[in-house]
């Protein structure tokens, strides 16, 4: 029926039955560990996809549930038919051990990383827990309740009656996780940074921190139940050194990776994000997976998998987001049951989405590379974990042993400058803040604002006959880009100042605002645009109706491919003026940069406007081209309309790439930041 092997172990041993291996299956295990090697290597390149510094969910948040996901699907699968249960139990007992060994040679520090061939590790300082050995926690945990917990009726009852045991033991664990999480007290407590396993060196000439706590049920990382189970069971010199949360703006950590003397206590402590606590739910995202499978295993038809993983998907993501509206937050280290249940959804439905498109329709061609990299996904795992594969890669050189790929550290760590925090993907904490409401309603009536006033300067100038009346297409241009200069100083302080869904998209992509954030601005501004043209009508009624509403088309003389180029380049223009005027490095060198980044984000307008108007009368901005179609409603404008968000958007996505990864040499910095990470 399908692969017997459960994630990352290659079973060669044959199975109790006659099977036709899933396709999709290997896909989606490919897919995972493609994911996991792109976000290891790329989060410095693309620091949108890098794990969240704590509450949200990013990219690289997905890669572990969808380990389990398949894990529990796989058990399924390999115990289809009733196996010898004390005999099954064994061997699932020493799969797990196998695996769960594994995970400590390749993540408890015996490899020193691609900058050292030195080996070896201190059993004092060695980390028990990680990638593998949470996975072998989930598998034996599914297994037993696979072997021992057999559904008697299935067809009778359906999944979800037959199966009723498993699920009521995740039912009992998410009960057991939830209890600790928020029934257990917090004890002030303290360590010592030169005894532990920070990699920081002491700093103010103290090694002793103090952490206060002194509550329960605190979700934070200073406090939260998951990593005080930790430092009493596995100890604090067994935990992980680096803990992503550093990354917060509160812990205002340096380029060289160093927290500052002022950053709080337990910014400088270990955590390890594959705890004891949250490995309890993690093994229940191994038993969803396993219901996943069961409909697999005992449905031979493709409609009737499809419906029913469907329904388990959507409710599961029903319920997460429930969860995490009503304040549980979607957080990876704490594995919280919000996130377990939305990212056994997303689970769910890129399965869905890969058996639809690999075993219902058979595109195995298009997904060959990521069905190869699912039949060797253990040894794919253990050459990457291990450094081998970038190591190897560092003996090729040019002429000269120096020449290798090897980038040097001396001038990535002389900044002078810290760059801001990236903003979380997805966190629904932001919506809480009446200061996301009132950058909501500065965004709506700049656009407003800035719409009203050049369109009825554009309807203005058509209204005079004579050669030398009105402002020309100089002023035109003049009050777009006068309006930004205004607009953007005023709102710089409250939202940002963005005013142009195509900025938004760009900042996005630099990862400067989250997606929440993103998104209710694009609304915002469309909003305030449609607002603003239809001020205009309501004054200028007559002359908005009769000289085209200040909308924007395609002028004659032009075709559609031209008028995209221009769009595109044009708005490549604005938003590399938005990123250069607004870096931090050119802010901490020059003092008068903040104050002046409205004028030359103003310039830029005005210059793009000159060379744009006569072809298309100049886009860049999604909402201004929107407000101004809605309002005049014509045939002719909305035929042309998808060059007004296709183009700004692709030169935003230009602009972004071009100053993160090129000027400001994010590729470099990310080759250089894995090949000095001790931990790799």
């Amino acid at each position: 029926m399908a692969d017997p092997q459960p994630l990352l172990l290659n079973d060669s041993e044959p199975t109790q039955f006659q099977n036709t291996r899933i396709a999709s299956l290997d896909v989606f295990r490919g897919l995972s560990v493609f994911l996991m090697i792109f976000v290891d290597y790329a989060a410095s390149i693309f620091p949108i996809i890098a794990h969240a510094p704590w509450n949200g969910i990013h990219l690289a948040d997905f890669v572990m549930p969808f380990f389990l996901f398949i894990a529990g699907i796989s058990l399924a699968l390999v115990y289809k038919r009733r196996p010898h249960r004390t005999q099954a139990t064994w061997k699932a007992f020493a799969r797990a051990l196998n695996l769960f060994a594994l995970g400590i040679l390749l993540q408890g520090g015996y490899f020193h990383g691609v900058t050292s061939l030195t080996f070896g590790v201190d059993i004092q300082r060695i980390r028990w827990l990680g990638i593998l050995q949470r996975i072998s926690i989930g598998y034996i945990v599914a297994a037993l309740c696979e072997i021992w917990l057999p559904a008697p009726r299935w067809k009778e009852l359906g999944f979800v009656k037959s199966y009723y045991w498993q699920w009521f033991v995740a039912v009992i664990l998410l009960a057991l996780y939830s209890g600790l999480l928020y029934g257990l007290y917090v004890p002030d407590w303290q360590f010592d940074v030169s005894a532990s396993t920070s990699s920081l060196p002491p700093i103010g000439g103290g090694d002793i921190y103090m952490v206060n706590c002194s509550v329960r049920g605190d979700l934070g990382p200073a406090c939260n139940s998951a990593g005080m189970i930790d430092r009493y069971i596995l100890g604090l010199d067994h935990l992980y050194r680096k803990p992503v949360y550093r990354n917060l703006k509160g812990c205002n950590m340096s380029a060289k990776g160093q927290v500052s003397d002022s950053s709080p206590s337990w910014c400088h402590a270990p955590f390890d994000p594959e705890g004891i606590l949250s490995s309890i739910t993690a093994a229940v995202s191994c038993i969803i997976g396993l219901q996943y499978g069961h409909v697999l295993a005992h449905l031979q038809d493709h409609k009737g998998r499809l419906y029913n993983w469907m329904c388990f998907s959507l409710s599961f993501l029903a319920l997460g987001l429930f969860l995490a509206l009503i304040g549980i937050p979607l957080n990876k280290s704490l594995y919280t049951v919000s996130y377990m249940l939305l990212t056994s959804a997303a689970s769910g439905l890129t399965f869905i989405a890969l058996y639809f498109l690999v075993d219902v329709h058979g595109h195995r061609r298009l997904t060959a590379l990521l069905e190869w990299m699912g039949k060797h996904s253990l040894s794919i795992f253990v050459i990457v974990s291990s450094n081998l594969a970038v190591i190897a890669v560092q003996g090729f050189y040019w002429t000269k042993p120096e020449n290798n790929i090897e980038v040097s550290q001396e001038g990535l760590q002389r900044k002078d400058y810290v760059d801001p925090p990236p903003a979380p993907l997805f966190d629904l904490a932001e919506i809480k803040l009446w200061s996301f409401y009132r950058a909501l309603i500065a965004e709506f009536i700049a656009s407003l604002l800035f719409l009203y006033v050049t369109v009825a300067t554009i309807i203005g100038h058509k209204k005079q006959t004579g050669p030398c009346d009105g402002v020309g297409l100089l002023g035109i241009a003049w009050s777009f880009g006068g309006m930004i200069f205004v607009l953007v100083y005023c709102t710089a302080g409250i939202s940002g100042g963005h005013i142009n869904p195509a900025v938004t998209f760009g900042l996005f992509l630099a990862r400067k605002v989250s997606l929440i954030r993103a998104v209710f601005y694009m609304v915002a501004q469309c909003l305030g645009a449609i607002c603003g043209v239809g001020l205009v009508k309501a004054f200028m009624k007559h002359s908005y109706n009769s000289l085209g509403g200040g909308a924007n088309s395609v002028s004659a003389g032009y075709n559609k491919g031209s008028a995209l180029g221009a769009e595109i380049i044009g708005t490549f223009v604005l938003v590399y003026t938005v990123f250069s005027a607004t870096d931090p490095k050119r802010s901490a060198r020059d003092s008068h940069v903040p104050v002046l980044a409205p004028l030359p984000i103003g310039f830029a307008v005005f210059m793009v406007h000159l060379a744009t108007i006569p072809i298309t009368g100049t886009g860049i901005n999604p909402a201004r081209s929107l407000g101004a179609a809605v309002i005049y409603n014509n045939g002719k404008v909305w035929d042309e309309h998808w060059i007004f968000w296709v183009g700004p958007l692709v030169g935003a996505l230009a602009a972004a790439a071009y100053h993160q990864y090129i000027l400001r040499a994010g590729a470099i910095k990310a080759l250089g930041s894995f090949r000095s990470n001790p931990t790799n």
